[in-house]
């Protein structure tokens, strides 16, 4: 079996939350995922989920729910900001963002940048 890159797995298990839209069980999480992993590896991914604010959990009988603590946008733009305060050039690094979209993405971007002004 090979090894996954990092994040992959968490990544995975956020998705499957996300397309779940309803707090799920480390089971229901496996069942979504469709995967052969074992229940205590969901539940140890999703336990560190929950340790950095990604996921919270709540008790359901005797077990625990887990639901995203964002949406998938709103995760994925403070991890852009986050990328961004990192950097000691910021225009540079939008440069090299914007470069990479399709016309299409880009006019979604210039439509955006307008409505905010």
């Amino acid at each position: 079996m090979s090894r996954r890159p990092d994040g992959v797995l968490e990544r995975d298990v956020l998705q499957a939350l996300w397309s779940l839209e309803q707090p799920a069980s480390p089971s229901e999480v496996m069942a979504q995922m469709q995967t052969a992993l074992a229940y205590t590896s969901i539940a140890t991914v999703l336990g560190r989920l929950c340790h950095k604010g990604l996921v919270e959990r709540q008790r359901r009988g005797r077990a625990y729910v887990y639901s995203p603590s964002s949406t998938e946008a709103e995760l994925t733009a403070r991890r852009l900001h986050s990328l961004l305060d990192a950097t000691s050039d910021r225009t540079s690094a939008l440069a090299g963002f914007v470069s990479g979209l399709d016309p299409q993405e880009a006019a979604s971007l210039a439509q955006l940048l307008r409505d905010t002004e």
